[in-house]
């Protein structure tokens, strides 16, 4: 019985485990630079029913990572996937499961800041993946910006209420850049 349970989630890893890269190209006219930061393929999205297999997987690893540097490189993982996937939902008209995924990004970025926080003040050398950091929240300010295109009211105000979450995140990682 223990091998079988084994088995299936082995393959359900191989399954949901996404390889494929999801690359956006955004452009702006404002103060957000252009970066090139390919986001992740996002894999299945939240409104597909087997998604809360996929949780369950990424809870389970979040769960067994200890260091904090790989546990920064995991919700920052998390985060970039987590913002294609809203992309995706927006894309879909899925708005109010996009807001929520966005959102749930957001959490992930949060984390990957307390972690690199907690590693570097451990002694670690974390420069380089601050640098990837700062590059991803300010992808995540362009692909945010994109998003606000066409949408108004309460919508538009979500969205821009993310894009100045995703703008302090930049912030806070150049202030740990600075110490």
């Amino acid at each position: 019985m223990r091998t079988a349970v084994l088995i299936l989630f082995i393959v359900l890893l191989t399954i949901l485990a996404p390889s494929f890269s999801f690359a956006q190209n955004i452009s702006t006219s404002s103060a957000i630079p252009k970066v090139e930061y390919e986001l992740p393929y996002p894999g299945l999205l939240p409104d597909n029913p087997l998604y809360y297999l996929k949780a369950i997987r990424d809870n389970i690893l979040k769960f067994l990572i200890r260091d904090p540097m790989k546990k920064a490189e995991f919700d920052l993982l998390q985060s970039d996937k987590r913002l294609g996937a809203s992309y995706a939902l927006l894309k879909k008209g899925n708005y109010d499961l996009c807001i929520t995924t966005l959102s749930k990004s957001g959490n992930y970025f949060d984390d990957a800041i307390a972690n690199i926080f907690k590693a570097k003040k451990q002694g670690e050398k974390v420069d380089q993946l601050l640098d990837r950091m700062i590059t991803s929240s300010i992808k995540h300010q362009l692909v945010i910006r994109e998003m606000q295109k066409g949408q108004k009211g309460d919508s538009l105000l979500n969205l821009r209420f993310q894009e100045a979450r995703a703008h302090d995140f930049q912030e806070r990682l150049e202030i740990i850049k600075s110490d």
